[in-house]
């Protein structure tokens, strides 16, 4: 997101909340999202790392999205299957 994006209601980028953060972030992402697109996604990820937060990110390729809307045309039931794994196992890892 850069400056020309923000408004009276979204007056801060995300990503530049990343040195705050306190907890562990999962990141499940379709490639053919566009909000957030993937060099956003890639931003954030640089963001993570350079603040040495503690991060999972899995990007899927044929999704976009809303690809986890069971009911919607833009579900893709294989990367939702894979996602909903992906949440659970972050889940057990990081919470007690």
């Amino acid at each position: 997101m850069d400056t020309s994006q923000l408004t009276p209601n979204q007056p801060v980028a995300p990503v530049d909340y990343t040195a705050q953060l306190t907890c562990p972030v999962l990141g499940i992402y379709g490639n053919d999202d566009q909000s957030p697109s993937p060099d956003a996604v890639n931003q954030l990820e640089e963001a993570l790392k350079r603040h040495g937060k503690t991060y999972e990110f899995h990007r899927y390729d044929d999704a976009g999205h809303g690809f986890f809307y069971y009911d919607r045309p833009a579900y893709r039931q294989a990367q939702a299957v894979d996602g909903w794994k992906k949440i659970w196992a972050f889940l057990a890892k990081t919470t007690r």
